[in-house]
């Protein structure tokens, strides 16, 4: 591999919008491993162009790209959203009005996503959001999901049908279910939405 010069990355900075601080980190992440762009564009099966734009903090990234970035680069995706004062408290308090909205698997048919936890300044296990599902009618084929790790749903409005593998659970407040992401899941129907709920998303 062709040993690049060592470029020194932008400082990061919390007032920097999010898009932002995860791209100055995943340039500065692939810099020290001396990997270029075409290198990594390759290896997490996106154009040139695309990782560029991330690394520059013009477009929102889905969890299921940069979780592959985070593979490539062989960190985790929760040091995408590490703070770039390692002095500071390990602890992160997120207030309602200064939640985080990203791009997620299902952004693209309606679903909603916030992050509830950024700006750590150490890695997280887990990857905690709130979920929202507007549609009064979901179609279960475009909702089909597979990941790595596992996930834990907690329900705090509304009531949907969610499948997972061929089970179908009927969630309503206060229920919670856990389970293998790497079997295919997701909602198959909703009743009374808005539906919001709590998922929690492992780091493997």
């Amino acid at each position: 591999m062709t040993k690049l010069p060592k470029v020194p990355a932008l400082p990061v900075t919390e007032t920097d919008p999010i898009e932002l601080q995860i791209g100055r980190r995943i340039r500065a992440l692939r810099l020290e491993r001396d990997i270029t762009l075409d290198q990594l564009a390759i290896e997490v099966k996106l154009t040139k162009g695309q990782l560029s734009k991330i690394e520059n903090g013009k477009v929102s990234s889905p969890v299921s790209t940069l979780t592959r970035i985070a593979a490539a680069l062989s960190v985790e995706p929760g040091s995408f959203f590490q703070s770039a004062h390692p002095a500071q408290p390990r602890a992160a308090l997120v207030r309602r009005a200064e939640r985080k909205s990203i791009a997620g698997r299902g952004s693209k048919i309606g679903h909603s996503y916030e992050s509830l936890a950024f700006g750590l300044p150490f890695q997280k296990d887990f990857e905690p959001y709130l979920m929202r599902i507007d549609e009064k009618v979901i179609d279960p084929a475009k909702n089909s999901f597979r990941h790595p790790g596992h996930e834990f749903l907690f329900m705090l409005k509304g009531k949907m049908d969610y499948r997972h593998g061929e089970q179908i659970y009927h969630l309503g407040p206060g229920d919670s279910l856990f389970f293998d992401g790497t079997i295919e899941h997701g909602p198959s129907a909703v009743y009374g939405p808005p539906i919001e709920f709590l998922s929690l998303i492992s780091n493997p």
